[in-house]
């Protein structure tokens, strides 16, 4: 039964992350608690697990015209350069108190993504230039790196109050995704953390979901993926912030 929830949960952070990018942090407490990983073995499966859906994901909405590949440029630059040297540090760090600040920082996205993004007469915001860009893969590849999931997340919940198409967004975090996790797992593979088995399992099943999130979340109005994923932020910030605060793995 415990193996059925897991996969259960699976196909459906599948679907969440095709829908609306975030979702992957469900994954490391689902393992801890329903598989037996340990805590950074969890952390660094996780990650692994994302990169077949972060392949399929950089394709698919490539060719739905979602990915502007001069904004993603610095965007998945500033992640892939954190996010390794963040996960060889991972095992000297206790995340907790990283996750309680992730977790609140959702949250005060997830209820500014309910306000109509600010127009502002002098162009975009900071936060939309190629620098502002960097600025937050960096930031937000350092936490993917320690916490095992939460980059895509965070990144989303930043640019999509910032004034970023909804879409945009999520077809960014696709190549930034594909990065942190490429250069987070290679430093859990020297850790001795990946665990194979376990990573096969969980990889298809978020695949499988992730296909049917892409093609749902591409036939919806714009407003309804804006208000989808800010419930979804408001969600997996209270989750993470209970879980932190409560059960931390």
């Amino acid at each position: 039964m415990a193996l059925l929830a897991l996969y259960t949960i699976c196909l459906a952070v599948g679907i969440l992350v095709g829908g609306t990018g975030m979702g992957g942090i469900l994954i490391p407490p689902a393992l801890v608690l329903l598989s037996g990983l340990k805590t950074h073995a969890a952390m660094a499966t996780t990650l692994a697990s994302f990169i077949p859906m972060n392949v399929l994901g950089c394709y698919l909405f490539h060719r739905l015209g979602h990915i502007h590949w001069r904004q993603a440029l610095p965007f998945t630059l500033g992640g892939a350069l954190a996010a390794g040297p963040a996960a060889l540090f991972n095992v000297h760090l206790h995340a907790s108190f990283l996750n309680i600040l992730l977790a609140l920082l959702v949250l005060f996205a997830a209820f500014s993504s309910f306000k109509p993004p600010v127009q502002k007469s002098q162009g975009p915001s900071f936060w939309l230039t190629p620098k502002g860009l960097g600025v937050i893969g960096m930031v937000t590849g350092t936490m993917a790196g320690i916490t095992g999931a939460g980059g895509p997340l965070l990144a989303i919940a930043w640019m999509v109050p910032c004034g970023m198409p909804p879409l945009a967004a999520v077809g960014l975090t696709m190549p930034y995704s594909l990065a942190t996790a490429l250069t987070a797992s290679w430093a859990n593979w020297l850790n001795g953390n990946v665990d194979g088995p376990m990573l096969l399992r969980v990889s298809g099943l978020e695949l499988a979901g992730f296909i049917c999130g892409v093609f749902a979340v591409s036939h919806m109005p714009v407003l309804w993926v804006r208000r989808l994923m800010a419930v979804t932020c408001a969600i997996l910030g209270l989750f993470l912030l209970v879980r932190s605060l409560f059960l931390p793995i």
